[in-house]
């Protein structure tokens, strides 16, 4: 379909401001050409990119495009679901795990090509709790790494900085157990959970190498071993998306999923690499519910 009124969502807070306005020019410059309104919109605070992505979505904004990492691209998915516009990501931050899904180009001629092409498809969102993420859920180690990432660091080194967290985290290594209920399943005993909505994961792991976002299930991927030496073995093999038949890994499509704490110690939840809080969690795989510009 061809979109003609487009809100362009970013970080303000990231990036060189002179390099961003020049990029955001290059974009709404052949969109205008062609006849499109395009509405450019800086976030001001967490939490903006979804009250600003519901606003426009509200006032008949038929695409909604988050620039930036994958974690503003999570916040614009909150506030886009359930109006009828459109989702689209141009990759400009620290993870861009939906650009390598979708092959997305960074250069702003090539997404405004991309926008005026106007392909989208019905995907699947999952959801955990009330929080809807496009990507990925993870519980266990992830999720303690992601929580413990200094925000300078991310800031001034990028990706570097998660390598840092993810040393700290191995380097004191406290993996609290949890219980991972599948439907019609004994309870598992897991450590590590990942539960892909898409194949590709970040750092280019493929912890759930047969998702889809047209699956209308997720993909779960349950790790139950305990040691240092286990878990780099799992993501060492997992670079290829051959950790499935290692001892101690559960592999399962499922549509819903529930995940509670085993003892005292409440295991975080990341979504889309964004901490959202301890468990209980509930995941749940919600089919062809939104059109993803692709």
């Amino acid at each position: 379909m061809a979109f003609r009124r487009i809100a362009v969502i970013y970080n303000s807070a990231s990036g060189r401001p002179r390099e961003r306005e020049s990029l955001l020019a290059r974009l709404a410059a052949p969109l205008r050409a062609a006849g499109c309104t395009v509405h450019v919109c800086p976030t001001e605070r967490p939490g903006h990119a979804a009250d600003i992505a519901r606003a426009k979505a509200g006032e008949g904004y038929d695409l909604i495009l988050a620039h930036g990492g994958d974690g503003t691209m999570n916040e614009a998915l909150q506030g886009v679901m359930g109006t009828g516009a459109a989702l689209g990501f141009w990759p400009g931050g620290t993870a861009n795990v939906l650009a390598a899904e979708l092959h997305l180009p960074q250069r702003p001629e090539e997404m405004a090509r991309r926008i005026l092409a106007g392909r989208t498809e019905e995907v699947t969102v999952g959801r955990a709790n009330d929080r809807w993420f496009l990507l990925m859920a993870g519980v266990g180690l992830d999720a303690a790494v992601a929580g413990s990432v200094d925000p300078d660091l991310k800031r001034r080194f990028g990706k570097a900085a998660f390598f840092v967290a993810a040393m700290q985290f191995i380097w004191r290594w406290d993996l609290a157990p949890f219980l991972v209920h599948l439907e019609g399943e004994p309870p598992v005993e897991g450590r590590f959970v990942v539960a892909g909505n898409a194949r590709s994961y970040g750092g280019g792991f493929q912890f759930t190498p047969d998702a889809a976002l047209t699956d209308p299930c997720l993909d779960i991927c349950i790790f139950t071993a305990e040691t240092v030496g286990d878990y780099l073995a799992y993501v060492s093999a997992a670079l290829v998306g051959l950790h499935r038949n290692m001892p101690g890994v559960i592999y399962r499509k499922v549509r819903t999923v529930s995940i509670t704490a085993a003892g005292e110690h409440r295991p975080l939840t990341q979504v889309d690499g964004e901490v959202i809080g301890s468990l209980p969690v509930t995941l749940t795989a919600v089919p062809r519910a939104l059109r993803l510009l692709v």
